[in-house]
């Protein structure tokens, strides 16, 4: 009984440090944030409204007269955007320097960057939705992170109130029986709280996915939420540095590796590439990363557009 009423002395001590801590209805207010996304771009948004052919080996060889002054991968975005013919007629104009070419000459041109614009265009869109979508998660991990420093230091602290308050009363204490049962209790409640310590995810945030760019890479599907330009050019293999493997594939190979140490179990079963659900302060900040990751691979398209436009001023000489 004596034991019991350390145990009981010391945790009004500790319940009196924490109380501060229980503001469950100011943290869903706070959370809000995390239920829809800002980032989601108008609905009315146009993108290349006809199908892209994805047979390369025939692409490449209607356009075999072309090999000599573009590479493959040019000859599959003049597909893609549907300029082949005015590509192959600046290359086959036989007099490119009389007025009247000159003028055909522009006029063919300014097709063809109108048409570049408005891949440009796509690949801006995917990737200032990808820069918003990371920094709206940045700042909820934020605020998890936040939250669980702030219950890890009010552990932390309450453990040396604890202390202290336990050694002052055995000072103060002489009945022996009291002063053990005060010793005890201190020594059971500061274990509670450096357990508590070691294991702060009980900050969490339910967040709704319902647009998740992620899974359309994890699953490798789309259905018209990433352009049909932009998903052909990320899941081209002419497109990727090794010419092997899809820019895709190797964007989910880098997460399975870095963010689920090649577990693919593990993966498979991430919140990250579901519509949404629970998630603790590691979920944020893998799907930061990976918002992240997918961001620069979306940008790196447009070095093959830059490749292209390079080889075109060229045949224009």
């Amino acid at each position: 009984m004596k034991i019991w009423s350390g145990v009981c002395m010391i945790g009004y001590v500790s319940i009196l440090f924490l109380n501060s801590s229980c503001s469950v209805q100011k943290n869903a207010t706070l959370l809000s944030i995390a239920k829809e996304s800002y980032c989601i771009p108008p609905q009315n948004t146009k993108d290349f409204r006809y199908g892209i052919s994805t047979n390369s080996d025939s692409i490449l060889k209607a356009n075999v007269s072309l090999k000599s002054k573009f590479s493959e991968a040019s000859i599959l975005i003049m597909n893609a955007l549907r300029i082949n013919d005015e590509v192959h007629e600046i290359v086959n104009k036989p007099n490119k320097n009389s007025l009247e070419s000159m003028v055909r000459l522009n006029t063919l041109k300014q097709q063809i960057d109108n048409r570049v614009w408005i891949a440009n265009s796509e690949i801006d869109a995917l990737s200032a939705e990808l820069d918003c979508e990371g920094e709206r998660i940045d700042q909820i991990a934020n605020f998890v992170d936040n939250a669980n420093s702030g219950k890890t230091t009010k552990f932390t602290v309450a453990s040396i109130v604890i202390g202290a308050a336990s050694s002052i009363a055995t000072v103060l204490i002489s009945n022996e029986s009291l002063n053990n049962g005060v010793a005890i209790g201190a020594g059971v409640l500061g274990a509670s709280l450096g357990f508590a310590t070691l294991n702060p995810k009980g900050k969490k945030v339910e967040m709704s996915t319902n647009r998740n760019l992620l899974q359309n890479v994890w699953l490798n599907q789309n259905q018209h939420e990433i352009s049909r330009f932009v998903w052909y050019m990320l899941t081209e293999p002419k497109f990727s540095n090794s010419g092997k493997t899809t820019l895709l594939q190797n964007t989910k190979e880098r997460w399975l590796m870095y963010q689920f140490d090649e577990n693919l179990t593990k993966a498979n079963k991430s919140v990250n590439f579901s519509k949404g659900g629970i998630y603790h302060a590691d979920d944020l900040h893998a799907r930061s990363q990976m918002i992240n990751q997918f961001q620069s691979v979306v940008r790196s398209i447009k070095q093959n557009i830059n490749l292209f436009l390079a080889e075109l001023n060229t045949a224009f000489d």
